[in-house]
């Protein structure tokens, strides 16, 4: 097993994908306003998010899926710049939700392959005994 310089700090991985967002935010003179937004990254417990509008970190905003319609307390945790693209990152309130709707594996797993010889789905780096030796 080859073994990597800095251990994986991530609890999940993460998944480019794109999903339209609205972000309701709260403006410091109080007035709510919804924001669109679309998702460039997600993970189980947040999201890197492509917006027009600069949020605040530490802000607190509620995010709406626009494909299914559910909703999610967020944070936001970051926000930078880059080739005149706006990244806002968030993070779940509580992150033991499934709002993305998908299975994320641990960080650092490997994913398994198929074997040559059997067809079956093994763990990466398992040696078969009919495989040739160069």
């Amino acid at each position: 097993m080859q073994r990597t310089r800095y251990p994986e700090r991530r609890r999940t991985t993460r998944l480019s994908l794109q999903i339209p967002l609205t972000v309701r935010c709260r403006l410091p003179e109080g007035e709510t306003i919804d924001l669109k937004a679309s998702t460039y990254i997600v993970s189980a417990h947040g999201a890197l998010v492509l917006m027009d509008t600069p949020l605040i970190p530490g802000q607190t905003v509620k995010v709406f899926n626009e494909h299914t319609a559910n909703s999610v307390d967020c944070v936001v945790t970051s926000l930078r710049e880059k080739r005149e693209r706006r990244f806002v990152g968030i993070a779940f309130v509580n992150p033991n939700i499934d709002f993305w709707h998908v299975v994320f594996p641990k960080s650092g797993t490997r994913q398994a392959i198929r074997s040559a010889v059997t067809g079956a789905l093994v763990p990466p780096g398992f040696r078969q005994e009919n495989t040739p030796q160069f």
